[in-house]
Order: structure tokens, then sequence, then C-alpha cells
């Protein structure tokens, strides 16, 4: 099936409104089956131009959520896994960044389901700020959406996101250290969002905002 999908992957890319009409139509089929989202993982890694294996992550940003509620225990851990894999093992920007998108919004999907932070992204979060540059970006980056979408939900985690932007905004990388800068905007909108937060930073005088989440008594990442 493989050789399929590629070939729809490009259809999705043509300029002819008939044969991406067709190709949408085909998407919509397969999409229906679990196993297909299997395929089209591996086609981020194996697909057969750098646009088709961004087009394959941004798809899986799209159709992850809607498949979700439908799956098996052992379909979703499948999943959950191999996004994980396809993340950590990226190496193009265009790419990483599209499955960054498919682990937020997958992140998302588990909130609303089981209403639980998807621990193993914040593992996998926390392993690709150790890596090399592109990698510490596109995490950052991920990290940016996931608190712009969990929101209260990451409360708990506040001292050890603390911990990287503080150091993540020294990074020698000027791209890593935007995309930090980029979470402590996102951060302090979360933070002033809840009013015990925003009276706690007040009463510490406006501090930056690293120093208010590692002065928080608000618990290490679990």
């Amino acid at each position: 099936m493989a050789e399929e999908v590629d070939q729809l992957l490009q259809l999705l890319q043509s300029t002819s409104n008939v044969a991406r009409g067709q190709a949408e139509a085909q998407l919509e089929a397969w999409c229906q089956n679990p196993n297909f989202l299997t395929v089209l993982m591996s086609r981020t890694v194996q697909g057969s131009t750098v646009a088709s294996r961004q087009l394959a992550a941004t798809i899986l940003s799209w159709r992850l959520p809607r498949a979700w509620p439908t799956l098996s225990d052992a379909d979703a851990g499948r999943l959950q896994a191999g996004l994980l894999e396809c993340f950590l093992s990226c190496g193009e920007l265009p790419v990483l960044k599209a499955l960054g998108e498919a682990c937020n919004a997958l992140c998302q999907s588990i909130a609303v389901r089981h209403n639980t932070i998807w621990q193993d992204l914040l593992s996998a979060i926390g392993q690709s700020l150790g890596g090399d540059a592109l990698h510490r970006r596109v995490a950052l980056e991920v990290l940016a959406s996931l608190v712009r979408s969990m929101g209260a939900r990451l409360q708990s985690h506040y001292r050890e996101i603390g911990k990287t932007l503080a150091a993540s905004v020294q990074d020698v990388d000027p791209n890593v250290r935007i995309a930090a800068l980029a979470v402590v905007g996102v951060a302090a909108s979360s933070w002033c969002s809840c009013p015990e937060a925003a009276c706690l930073w007040a009463v510490r005088g406006g501090s930056s905002l690293p120093g208010v989440f590692l002065g928080g008594d608000l618990g290490d990442l679990a």
C-alpha cells in the first residue's frame, strides 16, 4: 500500500483540480481504516519527496484527532509510539514541524478522551531539547503549542518548563533562543489567565517568567 499512498500524496499536490479532487475522495475513504494511518505515518519518513513527507505529517495532524475516539487501545498505543518515533528521528525542518503539529493535535485528543497529559510526548520533548539545534528549536515550538492548547493541565509542570526556558533563552543557536522566547510569551498569557498564578506573580514583584516558574511551589515533571 505504500506505493499507492505515495501516489496519492503526489496527486494531492497536483495542479489539476480533477486529480486533486479524486485524491481527496480516496483519502477520505482510506482514512476510515486505522491501518492507513500507520502507513501514512511511515510516509513521513519514507515518502518520495520532502513535500510529500511534510504533507503526510500534516494529514496526520488533521486525521488523528478524528479517528482517535474510534481506535482500540492497541491501535491507539501503536500510533502514539509510532508518531513519537517519527518525531524523534526526523531531520528535515518542514517535516519535523508538521510532525510536531500532529503531536500537539494528538495530545489534545488524549486530554479530551482521558483527561490527562500525554506524558510520553513531554518525555520526547525533553529528549529533543538535549539533541541538535533543529530538534531543540522544534521541541520548543511544540512546547509553545502545548502551553497554548493545554493551559491549566500543564500547571504541575511549570517548574520544569521554567528550567527549560531559563536554559533555552541562552542557547547558542539564535533560532532556539527565538523559539524559547515564543514559549515565554505564550506561557505568560497562560500564567496570567490563572488568577492564583497571576497573584503569585504580582506578589513576586513581576519577576521574570522563568523565575516565577522556578520559585513557584508547583511540583516537578511527573
